[in-house]
């Protein structure tokens, strides 16, 4: 079937045209640089495989989301590209009845909430090389990723002013926040005690926490991989964001309330940390059934069918 376009009289912009003013606005925004390289990427890709796609918004866009096989990544592609179908919509940069991405939604994700008990928590802690820098950097690394749930992105460009041992705080900072506002994180002793040591033995004052050998600031992608090596070295597939997973179940299960987690998480609304308290729950319905309280009372004879006389009225 052949596409109608939807452009009127625009017909002449191109996307070199439009998306350097929608990477503008969205940095006008506040957004973070992680974000925007997202959205540039995604962009790019985009248009670099359907040059036509300003004519045909629509039917690109469907193209393009059905490439997606994973929930995880079509849902990325679609709340990225609606938020620029949205902002070209908005400036008025074409004409139509109909958004690009009307009727579709997320998919579902069968993404893996990972769950580590404190035993496995404390085989990946020994297996980093604490005797050298980076293996030190590494194990105090995953110390804050389990104390507090922190993400890898803002964890990374953590700096020395943002530590507070006296407090036993560390800040988030807005600008390197994925939600943009800022929170302050609790730190338990042991993780305190083990940044101090990191720092005292780097030569770098200013230089990220956790940076590189040469001091510079150590990326997601890499850190991720230290992380899946260290697994595999002890039995568990994990990631660095697996981390952030362990951290908020194991506070669940520890006492911590949802609003507490929440925060600590950085979640900008409870959506996301209900799927770490259904988990919990599963914990307390297994719990409940292993416990059989009633069926100790009562016996197994109170679970057998009984047939009841009804009453006639």
């Amino acid at each position: 079937m052949c596409a109608i376009p939807i452009f009127k009289e625009y017909w002449s912009l191109k996307p070199e045209d439009i998306v350097p003013q929608f990477i503008l606005f969205k940095q006008a925004s506040g957004l973070s640089d992680r974000t925007l390289r997202d959205y540039k990427q995604l962009l790019k890709l985009f248009f670099l495989r359907y040059p036509d796609a300003l004519e045909f918004p629509r039917e690109r866009t469907l193209e393009l989301l059905s490439t997606c096989k994973s929930p995880c990544y079509y849902n990325n592609c679609f709340a990225n590209i609606k938020v620029f179908w949205d902002w070209v919509q908005a400036e008025g940069y074409f004409k139509g009845d109909r958004h690009p991405l009307d009727g579709l939604k997320k998919r579902k994700p069968r993404g893996r909430i990972v769950q580590l008990s404190e035993k496995d928590i404390a085989r990946l802690l020994s297996q980093p090389d604490k005797n050298v820098y980076t293996g030190l950097r590494d194990y105090c690394l995953i110390c804050l990723q389990i104390d507090t749930g922190i993400r890898p992105g803002e964890a990374l460009q953590l700096v020395p002013s943002d530590f507070f041992p006296e407090k036993k705080e560390i800040i988030i900072r807005a600008e390197i926040a994925k939600t943009r506002v800022s929170r302050v994180l609790p730190l338990s002793l042991p993780t305190v005690q083990a940044i101090q040591k990191l720092l005292t033995v780097r030569p770098w004052k200013n230089a990220p926490i956790f940076a590189t050998e040469t001091g510079t600031q150590l990326n997601v992608q890499p850190w991720s991989r230290r992380v899946k090596k260290y697994g595999a070295e002890c039995g568990l597939n994990i990631t660095a964001y697996h981390l952030r997973h362990a951290s908020a179940l194991l506070l669940l299960r520890r006492g911590a309330d949802a609003f507490t987690v929440q925060n600590m998480l950085g979640h900008s609304n409870m959506t996301m940390t209900r799927h770490y308290i259904a988990l919990t729950m599963q914990d307390v319905r297994r719990g409940h059934d292993n416990a059989g309280v009633m069926l100790s009372i009562l016996g197994q004879e109170s679970s057998k069918p009984v047939r009841i006389r009804k009453i006639n009225v």
